[in-house]
């Protein structure tokens, strides 16, 4: 039997069309879309620029080009090149068919494609708009009768905690829309809604909860006024059902105040200094009271140096824009000198890796093409590391 590239472990957990969403998920994410943090340089005669890492933004500007109105571009980012000074834009499409043709962007362009494949699949796609910059798709799983979150740019499906919990984002309204409906869906990927941090955030956008439905109430009546006629009943029936057992569940987690699942991953798309910007990292896993064993069997408390140490730390060091003198040391912590500093034992290009901890495992990924150190984690055993 032939095995899909898409598997996973965990796919055991899914079944049917659901299994078909989570690879689809990651298949897209893989080898339909080029994630963007800036263009490259369009100069074909400027050298060692073609990852865009030396373009400088310029800001921002309308849709002008035939080719930007055409691909519906809500506004198009201008750049220029430091080495060369070229100019060089990067139109932010809506157009699900420019963008089947260019492949690249960000969190809305890979939302606004996917869910047109997910679509073009059968699947009941909405689109949901996260107020502190995000957005994905959700789509109806008729096995489980709920909706399934699926982020394309990060090859996910079905982990609501992945943003509150996993990178760390202080959220205040998301909401999900289709052609049928608008729905506040905040309480699925918030377990602090009660919490009065999490109220203040959300009473910037309306005075109180009661508000807040109203509006979403009215919007309901106003789409289906405007669709009256045009849904059969049977369909009209399911999306009654649907919102009423999604609004059970939404009273039931808002009180809950725990997640079921414990992601704890930081954001995968995207350059480590955009994440850190926004502070979409995730958590720093500190080892708290872990004990680990000395050379001569005993057991003691991790050192508060162990402790800062094993955490996701982003890395600012870039050893040469053309990496010609690339360099990585690795050395096992056989004397007193890096037994002590374990930071030493791995070294890119001079520069120690920034998390290590003793008598541990480290892990040091690096980019090659620019040398620069993209993560670092270090584990206190086998177990831990296999998480990475």
């Amino acid at each position: 039997a032939t095995t899909s590239k898409y598997q996973k472990p965990d796919d055991c957990n899914f079944e049917g069309d659901d299994l078909l969403l989570k690879r689809l998920t990651r298949y897209f994410k893989e080898d339909v879309m080029t994630w963007v943090n800036r263009p490259p340089c369009v100069n074909p005669n400027c050298k060692g620029n073609e990852d865009g890492k030396q373009m400088e933004s310029q800001g921002t500007r309308g849709p002008v080009t035939e080719e930007e109105k055409a691909g519906r571009a809500s506004r198009v980012e201008v750049y220029k090149c430091k080495q060369c000074e070229t100019e060089a834009t990067f139109p932010r499409y809506n157009s699900p068919r420019t963008l089947f043709q260019t492949r690249r962007g960000r969190c809305g362009e890979f939302a606004n494609l996917f869910g047109t494949y997910c679509r073009a699949l059968g699947f009941d796609t909405r689109y949901i708009l996260d107020f502190t910059d995000h957005v994905w798709i959700e789509v109806w799983s008729h096995r489980t009768r709920r909706w399934i979150c699926a982020d394309s740019c990060e090859g996910v499906i079905d982990e609501p905690g992945m943003y509150e919990k996993g990178w760390g984002k202080k959220l205040n309204y998301a909401i999900g829309a289709t052609k049928d409906s608008v729905v506040d869906v905040t309480r699925r990927y918030t377990r602090k809604f009660h919490e009065d941090e999490f109220q203040a955030r959300r009473r910037e956008f309306a005075p109180d909860e009661e508000s807040s439905e109203n509006v979403f109430r009215l919007a309901n009546q106003t789409i289906r006024q405007q669709q009256f006629g045009k849904i059969p009943k049977g369909r009209l029936e399911e999306l009654d059902a649907r919102m009423k057992m999604e609004a059970a569940f939404f009273v039931k987690v808002a009180s809950s105040g725990v997640w079921d699942s414990d992601y704890k991953e930081g954001r995968i798309s995207g350059s480590l200094a955009w994440k850190a910007a926004r502070n979409e990292l995730g958590e720093v896993h500190s080892v708290n009271e872990e004990t680990i064993k000395s050379g001569a069997g005993k057991k003691t408390k991790a050192s508060e140096e162990d402790k800062k140490s094993e955490s996701f730390l982003v890395e600012s060091f870039y050893p040469s824009s053309r990496h010609e003198n690339l360099i990585i040391k690795v050395r096992p912590p056989s004397d007193k000198m890096l037994a002590k500093s374990p930071r030493e034992c791995i070294r890119v290009s001079g520069v120690p890796c920034a998390v290590a901890v003793s008598n541990g495992i480290s892990i040091v990924v690096v980019d090659e093409a620019s040398g620069c150190i993209l993560q670092s984690r270090a584990y206190l055993n086998w177990s831990g590391a296999g998480t990475f």
